[in-house]
């Protein structure tokens, strides 16, 4: 599971539109500070980071901003000697490849393993939402640290470790995402926005923000054009699908009912699955906080349920939670799946580990839970059925 730690501080990473504007499009080639940079356009679906090139480095820009869309820092990326100094706002020099990393989401970790740099891990945030073999035993012998058992990383630990890189997520903003103490160490920090981003295509291809520090660059765009093949592959078996069943999707938690947003990750995904999402005209990205009664007025029909709660693993698990539950169709009809297929003995799925690295394989399931003749030898990996 990511762990949404959000430091006080940061040192982040970038995008790149022009410095400071917020509505103008990156230029083909800009001149800041005396240098000439070169934008890349190696990035298809991605809209939160963006890379440019300069003679003796490569400069990763991040939108931290998601409304203004201007640069929030400038990471400057070389090999050899550091370069001359441009003038940014949060520029930070990185020799690459660093020699070790603080993963501090199993997402991140997912991507570092995919690259081939697993070895490069250090330190995580917390090893019980982890399922990957390697880290456990890891963490087990001592030869990675548990940085965090809570909100907050522990400081006197990191610093004493001193990282090559520190992968965290945040909002983008340097003044608010990281601790003041690991600013004035000079361990340098990546905060990932991928969190943010809409499409599941957008999503996964951070891996390229992943592989820029550790100069596997090439591996990342071989990797990513595999999952856009397969991802679009299997979108187009649901382009002329005339029946596309409605969707329910989370539980009730505390005083509300968080659905996910019409322009969502999860309501792209549910939309290229061949369904259809009941709150697909909604123009928001990130989740709507609602009423159980507000939920069941308008999905209490709905064909399947999906994505429940980590720990619920049949309709007692449901119900326990709320006795209405049994009163939507989906749960009348035996048509739920929850996203916890293969979990660890904390209950936290690879959904959460490897999902977002891999939406093609997320996208295979779910079209197999809604349209199972589609895909009728399709073993859920996962999804499960909840009886």
């Amino acid at each position: 599971m990511c762990l949404q730690l959000v430091y006080k501080g940061v040192i982040a990473v970038v995008l790149f539109f022009l410095i400071g504007c917020a509505n103008k499009e990156i230029q083909d080639k800009v001149s800041l500070s005396g240098h000439d940079l070169v934008k890349d356009t190696s990035l298809t679906y991605a809209k939160r980071f963006a890379f440019a090139g300069s003679p003796k480095a490569r400069l990763l820009f991040l939108f931290g901003n998601k409304e203004a869309k201007d640069t929030t820092s400038v990471f400057v990326l070389y090999k050899s000697d550091q370069p001359p100094v441009f003038n940014y706002k949060n520029c930070f020099y990185i020799k690459v490849p660093v020699k070790s990393v603080a993963s501090l989401s199993s997402v991140y970790s997912q991507m570092i393993s995919r690259l081939k740099c697993e070895e490069k891990i250090v330190a995580i945030e917390n090893v019980d939402y982890y399922n990957d073999s390697f880290i456990i035993e890891k963490v087990n012998q001592g030869k990675i640290k548990e940085l965090s058992k809570g909100p907050e990383i522990n400081i006197e630990q990191t610093l004493l470790l001193n990282p090559g890189l520190i992968l965290s997520f945040g909002m983008g903003n340097p003044v608010n995402d990281i601790n003041p103490k690991i600013i004035q160490s000079k361990i340098p920090v990546a905060i990932s926005l991928d969190h943010l981003e809409e499409h599941p295509l957008a999503r996964a291809e951070w891996i390229k923000f992943v592989a820029a520090f550790l100069d596997k660059e090439k591996s990342a765009d071989s990797l990513f054009k595999i999952t856009e093949r397969n991802y679009n592959a299997l979108r187009s078996l649901t382009d002329t699908m005339k029946y596309k069943p409605t969707v329910l999707t989370e539980i009730k938690y505390a005083d509300a009912w968080y659905v996910p947003g019409g322009k969502s990750f999860m309501a792209h995904l549910l939309k290229d699955a061949g369904s259809t999402y009941l709150w697909k005209d909604d123009k928001r990205t990130g989740s709507l906080p609602l009423t159980f009664e507000e939920v069941y007025a308008k999905a209490g029909n709905a064909d399947y349920w999906v994505n429940l709660f980590i720990n619920i693993n049949s309709k007692k698990d449901l119900t326990a939670f709320d006795e209405r539950y049994e009163l939507f169709s989906a749960f009348k009809n035996n048509k739920i799946y929850n996203n916890n297929n293969f979990a660890n003995s904390k209950g936290y799925s690879i959904y959460w580990e490897s999902g977002v690295v891999n939406p093609d394989e997320l996208l295979q399931d779910l079209i197999s839970v809604f349209h199972p003749s589609t895909l009728p030898h399709h073993t859920l990996k996962y999804y499960k059925k909840i009886n």
